[in-house]
């Protein structure tokens, strides 16, 4: 029951990537890099173990382990598990967190009426409804980040990394959406195609 929720709540994170329209991405690269030395990649997790920060869920895992191989392999470069130049893996992280909204507040029109001695007669005034200020809320939200990290097998040292964040605004998974956000995050880097 307990990795039932777990894997339920990887899920509901993971919707973030999926989903949202509103994803932002970034990467960094370390100085001095020359990726026509790297042609082959393997993944920190080859050997069943599952870090913390990864999603508990087989199917969502397997996808986008595969989506982020359809990049490389597209770039020229090939999977192995015999000494890669370069090792992968990703995280998943989610925060909660508030937004404050402001929205004005007025007051009701109204109509006064009176009687004039001076006329004899009745009359009205018609006060428009004036702005009385401003009233202030909070919005909570989550807000998930899929980071992918690139290590160099020989020194252990990152040589890039790039993430996908945006807020959680769905519950299901689709292969498909996140292949797309995995696909922008590797544009935002910048590596060779093979023979290039």
């Amino acid at each position: 029951m307990k990795k039932y929720f777990s894997s339920l709540f990887a899920i509901v994170v993971f919707a973030i990537f999926l989903t949202s329209c509103s994803v932002t991405t970034h990467s960094e690269t370390a100085a001095g890099v020359n990726f026509n030395n790297y042609q082959t990649f393997g993944w920190a997790s080859a050997n069943g173990e599952r870090k913390e920060d990864t999603v508990d869920n087989d199917i969502v895992d397997n996808n986008i382990k595969n989506a982020i191989t359809t990049q490389l392999e597209n770039k020229g470069w090939k999977e192995t598990t015999q000494k890669p130049d370069v090792i992968l893996d990703y995280n998943v992280m989610v925060e909660k967190k508030v937004t404050r909204e402001s929205e004005p507040v007025y007051s009701y029109p109204y109509t006064h009426y009176y009687y004039s001695r001076w006329r004899h007669r009745r009359g009205y005034m018609y006060y428009p409804n004036d702005l009385l200020g401003y009233r202030t809320y909070n919005i909570p939200f989550k807000q998930g980040t899929l980071t992918v990290n690139m290590i160099d097998a020989k020194t252990n040292k990152l040589i890039w990394q790039g993430s996908a964040q945006g807020d959680v605004s769905s519950k299901t998974v689709s292969t498909r959406e996140m292949q797309t956000d995995v696909t922008s995050i590797f544009k935002k880097f910048n590596l060779p195609k093979a023979n290039s």
